[in-house]
């Protein structure tokens, strides 16, 4: 499928697929322009979820050979999932379930990209994650990495479902936040996936995240810190970092050394 067909399929997509099928591809593709750009590139989606960037970066290079490793079955929706808007898997991407924790045993790669992962990875498996990435990727092979929301930022909590936009989870007592879960109207099993997904994220600032990955081996090319507008309660100043509680985002595009 020539990339002007798709383009023009993925723009009739529900605003959240559009997003992961045409935005963050262009994101990420932006980026890389500099150095090589993705065509012809051996390209990993570490954490993919369903899979919708993987396969946006697989229709919007078709050189490209793009493979998708997610700790569920969530890839083998995503064929369901393109169908309503004209779409079919392209060729050129396959899926891996892998372990918690690993990253396959495919080697070779030249670019593996992760969106709204890394936050997710305990700080005790952290380094040791790093590190598996690492020999996966081609000598001076590229990995970029975005991350957000930041544990101590307003949403840092991930609990959308409860309303937590503002430093919540921060302000309030830990059994305040699970009386909350329990009172919302998620049900038991998404109450109890919620509660297990919070617990496991990691308190990593943006300097922490660096200093790990220069500890693993990576040098920064390039970094974007965004920063809220606003100020955190009054409260939260006296314990904690400005900066940690103000910071939102943060993208880095990394070298293997």
């Amino acid at each position: 499928m020539d990339a002007d067909r798709f383009r023009s399929l993925a723009e009739t997509a529900p605003p959240d697929l559009r997003q992961k099928l045409l935005v963050l591809p262009s994101i990420v593709a932006d980026w890389l322009e500099p150095h090589g750009g993705l065509a012809g590139r051996k390209i990993m989606d570490f954490g993919c979820g369903l899979g919708e960037l993987a396969a946006g970066l697989a229709f919007s290079a078709p050189t490209a050979s793009v493979i998708g490793l997610e700790v569920t079955d969530q890839p083998t929706q995503l064929p369901t999932t393109l169908e309503p808007i004209g779409l079919a898997l392209p060729p050129n991407l396959s899926f891996r379930e892998v372990a918690l924790g690993e990253v396959g045993d495919e080697n070779e790669f030249d670019l593996i990209v992760s969106w709204s992962v890394f936050e997710h990875i305990q700080r005790n498996q952290f380094n040791a994650v790093m590190a598996r990435l690492k020999t996966r990727l081609k000598p001076g092979g590229l990995l970029f990495m975005q991350v957000s929301p930041l544990f101590f930022s307003p949403e840092g909590s991930h609990f959308w479902a409860l309303g937590y936009t503002d430093w919540q989870h921060l302000t309030r007592e830990l059994s305040e936040v699970r009386g909350d879960l329990d009172a919302s109207v998620l049900n038991d099993r998404q109450r109890e996936l919620h509660w297990k997904l919070f617990l496991r994220l990691n308190r990593f600032t943006a300097p922490d995240f660096e200093r790990r990955l220069a500890a693993a081996g990576y040098s920064v090319l390039r970094r974007q810190i965004d920063r809220i507008d606003r100020e955190p309660p009054a409260e939260l100043l006296t314990a904690y970092d400005r900066d940690a509680l103000m910071t939102e985002q943060i993208v880095l595009l990394l070298r293997r050394n």
